[in-house]
Order: C-alpha cells, then structure tokens, then sequence
C-alpha cells in the first residue's frame, strides 16, 4: 500500500476537475446553442463531434496507459480538458463550435478511460469498495461547475467569462496534481498496464451493453436536462442550470453513501433499486407540468443514478484483473461510446419528433437494462 493515499488523492482531483468541467459544459449548452444559433440537431451535431473526438482519443488510450502509466495520463488529460472548456468561450460560430467540442472530447476521453482504470488498480490494492467515493468526487464537481455557473449567469456574468475561469481552474488542478504523483508508482502503474494476458470474454460485452445503456440514459440527462426545462416547460437559462444542479447534488449524495449502500445490500440489489428509481423519476420528469416535480423528478432520477456507474466498474475491474485489464478498457469503452454517443441521438430524435419522445427511448432503455443487469453483472 505503498503511496496509496497519495495516489488516491491525485486521483481524487482528477475525478473533480474533471467533474467540474462536465458540470459547466452541461450548464453553458443552452448558452451556447443561443450564442451560436443552434436549435436542437446543431446542438446534437456540437455533441457528436465531442463524442467522435472522445472515441478516437479512446482507441489510443489504452496504448498510452502502457507507455506512461494511468495516473500520468490522468493528469495530462485534466490539464488539456481545462484548456478545451476555456476554448468553449471562443465558440459563437457552429463550425467554432464543433472543432472546439471535437478536441474537449479527445481531452475527456482519454480523462475518464485513463483515471477509472487507475481507479480500479487502486480499489483492487485497498481490496474494499472505493469507486462510489471516487465517482462522488466527479459529482461534487459537476455540482460545483452547475451551480457556480447558474450563480453567476444569473448575476449577470457572461457566459464566456463563466468558461475561462472555470478553464483556468482546471489546468491549476491539473498542475498542482502534477506535482504530488509518485514516479515509482506511476512506473509500476504503466508496466502492469502493458502486461496483456487473455482477450476479453462475452461477459465484457455483456457488462459493455449494460454500461452503454445507463451511460447513455446519464448522458442524456447530463446534457439535455437543463435544455428540456429551458425549452419544454419555458424556464430561464439559470433555472435550467440550477435543475442541472439537482441531479447532481443528488449523484453526489447517492456515492457518498454509496460503498457502505454496497456492503449492506450487495451489488446486485443496489442494481435493481437504482435502476427502478431511475425509470419512475424519468416518468415522473416527462409527465410533470411543474418546475418543482421536475426538480423532484431529477433529485430522485440522480439519486438513483449515482451507484450503477460505480458497479459496473468495479465489476469490469474485477474481470479485468484477469486479462491485463483488456475487459476494463472494452467496458469503459463501450460505456462512454453511450455517454458521448447517446445525447447526440437524442438531439437527431428530438429534432425528428420532439424532445419528450427521445427522453421517453431512454426511460425504456433503461427499464429493460433493470432486467438484464443481474446477467451482466453475475
């Protein structure tokens, strides 16, 4: 255990920033579309570009990990993020826009696939459930980023303003992370990274599918929710940031709890009840006529959300410990191919149809994936 905590606590700043950055993207979207003109298949074009720009950074990642180790990468990838989503200001143009959206996805990309395998190396060495506290961080940054920005747009600060400060903040994350790695860890980290052993097995991709599904259902609520309450039930940008900020303050509550929920009731119970939860709330958000059932809706859709990401990794940890971490990478792979991919659809459907019918597609999705978890995850 040997620089474990340190190590834990670099990881843990990277799990914040790089929440905090997600957290002001989703915020600035409806800005952003409004800056640049966009409607909701522009926003979705934006989306996909952040998406192909994540993917493309996901097919090295692993590759990178094996050179100069997870952490390493981690950090890096924070400070680039920081960069991107300071970038975000310049973006008054949809060309703009998507060149911008294309290199903070490469950034986020190679941040989360990088940061959650050192995760799953470091919950695998303290050998007890640590991967909701990690993932609480990411959500208490997504609040941080949500509610900071709701707070000063409604202030009266710019929105491009908004962005450089919360990209600033970032990259100082980024540096001060830099300095507190362990270089002998971080060797170790890399050659445990670039010893391969078995391919992956048909239960990496049936925990793939499962985690494709709910990070599509958390992507689409991450980075449509506050555009829905702004164009769906006619509320100001600020309030739409601030609904933003209750699915996430709600994720942040769910994981601070989340590992001692696991020890009490098994994974697999704590499956089904979040799963369950998120299907009625995202029923109860797309029937609501209200603000406030909406922001219920939304706390009880994050809350529910906030322990099923955690187990599918700690899940695809497990199995990956078997294979050099080969199974780790397909799943988060596969799962962020849905988080990127996901809410990009969800802008073509909405544009085709109307944004209740794309949301109403992942409340299914996400109902069925209640039933298949229990495969996926056994």
């Amino acid at each position: 255990m040997t620089g474990y905590p340190t190590a834990r606590l670099t990881l843990g700043a990277c799990f914040l920033a790089g929440g905090f950055g997600i957290g002001t993207w989703g915020a600035n979207l409806p800005a952003l579309g409004r800056r640049a003109a966009l409607d909701e298949s522009g926003i979705g074009m934006v989306l996909l570009c952040f998406a192909a720009g994540a993917i493309l950074a996901m097919n090295r990642t692993p590759q990178m990990i094996s050179r100069i180790g997870a952490e390493r990468l981690a950090v890096l990838a924070v400070g680039l993020f920081g960069l991107g989503v300071a970038l975000v200001a310049a973006a008054a143009q949809f060309g703009v826009a998507m060149l911008i959206a294309g290199f903070c996805g490469a950034a986020f990309g190679a941040l989360d696939v990088s940061m959650n395998s050192h995760a799953a190396d470091l919950e695998a060495r303290a050998k007890r459930p640590i991967m909701s506290a990690l993932h609480a961080m990411f959500s208490g940054g997504t609040l941080a980023g949500a509610m900071v920005y709701a707070a000063l747009a409604r202030a009266g600060i710019g929105g491009a303003a908004i962005l450089l400060a919360a990209g600033c903040t970032i990259v100082v994350i980024a540096l001060v992370a830099f300095q507190r790695m362990s270089p002998t860890s971080e060797r170790k980290a890399a050659h445990d990274h670039g010893t391969a052993a078995a391919r992956p097995g048909p239960r990496a991709l049936r925990l793939g599918l499962l985690a494709f599904v709910i990070f599509l259902a958390e992507g689409a609520i991450m980075d449509w929710s506050a555009i829905y309450l702004v164009r769906v039930l006619g509320t100001t940008e600020s309030t739409g940031a601030a609904g933003y900020g209750v699915f996430a303050a709600a994720m942040l509550i769910g994981r601070l709890v989340g590992d001692r929920a696991n020890q009490v009731l098994g994974p697999m119970r704590l499956f089904a009840l979040g799963t369950a939860l998120v299907t009625v709330s995202l029923a109860g958000l797309l029937l609501s006529g209200s603000i406030v059932a909406a922001f219920m809706a939304l706390a009880l859709c994050g809350l529910g959300m906030s322990n099923i990401i955690p187990l599918i990794f700690s899940s695809a940890g497990r199995l990956g410990a078997t294979d050099g971490g080969r199974s780790l990478s397909r799943v988060l792979t596969m799962g962020y191919a849905g988080i990127l991919l996901g809410p990009a659809l969800i802008g073509f459907v909405a544009e085709a149809s109307s944004l209740q019918i794309s949301l109403t597609m992942v409340l299914l999705g996400v109902a069925a994936m209640m039933f298949y978890g229990k495969a996926a995850l056994s």
